[in-house]
């Protein structure tokens, strides 16, 4: 047998025998239709039948990237995790994204809770990673949960450090309010008034109560 017809035959066999493992993996219905394809025929129309269209897959895959958001409490490794999933997802179809526009986004789907480090990480136009910017998050995460409502966090560079708000600023204004009060007492002190005396009935005067003369119904002991 010449070189070319045992290179032809080895290629008929091959193709066979990758037909074969393709049918063992179908259902019953495609096996049934695919049963007298060729190799490389039942392939195209498989992808025709059900490949999604990369136009369609880049748009849904976009769309939930973009609009992915993180719910308060949750888990920020894996919001950040399912964002780098999409991320990797469109690369995949020849469509990539760089890191700055994934950090950029990554920060406006975050909650309120994150706020401070979003605006310290902007204003202070750092430059990070994915990865680098996921482990800040952890972090950040992590000091909130301890921080609790009275405590602001203060990112520099990357070091988180925390300055207590609220607590401070009542106590020394309680203290000035004191201290202002004690130095005014002799100063601000008004002369006292003497009441005006009530008047008293006159002698003819008739109580309502006993029909008794010298005092009113208000003073009557019988009444009282």
């Amino acid at each position: 047998m010449l070189p070319k017809h045992r290179a032809r035959a080895k290629h008929v066999n091959d193709s066979t025998e990758v037909a074969c493992i393709m049918l063992v993996t179908m259902t019953p219905e495609l096996q049934k239709y695919f049963k007298f394809h060729e190799t490389f025929e039942m392939i195209e129309q498989l992808r025709v039948m059900f490949q999604v269209q990369d136009k369609q897959e880049r748009f849904e895959t976009l769309n939930a990237f973009i609009g992915c958001t993180m719910a308060e409490g949750s888990s920020v490794s894996a919001h950040v995790l399912k964002m780098k999933a999409y991320v990797e997802q469109l690369a995949c179809i020849r469509f990539p994204f760089g890191d700055e526009l994934m950090t950029d986004v990554t920060l406006a789907s975050l909650p309120k809770s994150f706020n401070q480090f979003v605006m310290n990480f902007t204003m202070n136009k750092w430059e990070r990673s994915i990865n680098e910017l996921h482990n800040m998050l952890k972090n950040v995460e992590e000091n909130i949960k301890k921080s609790g409502d009275n405590q602001v966090l203060m990112i520099h560079e990357g070091q988180i450090s925390k300055k207590k708000t609220g607590n401070n600023t009542g106590k020394g204004k309680g203290k000035a309010a004191k201290k202002g009060k004690g130095k005014g007492k002799g100063k601000g002190k008004h002369p006292s008034i003497n009441p005006t005396p009530k008047p008293k009935p006159a002698a003819d005067t008739n109580c309502f109560y006993c029909n008794e003369k010298g005092h009113w119904k208000r003073n009557c002991t019988k009444y009282l």
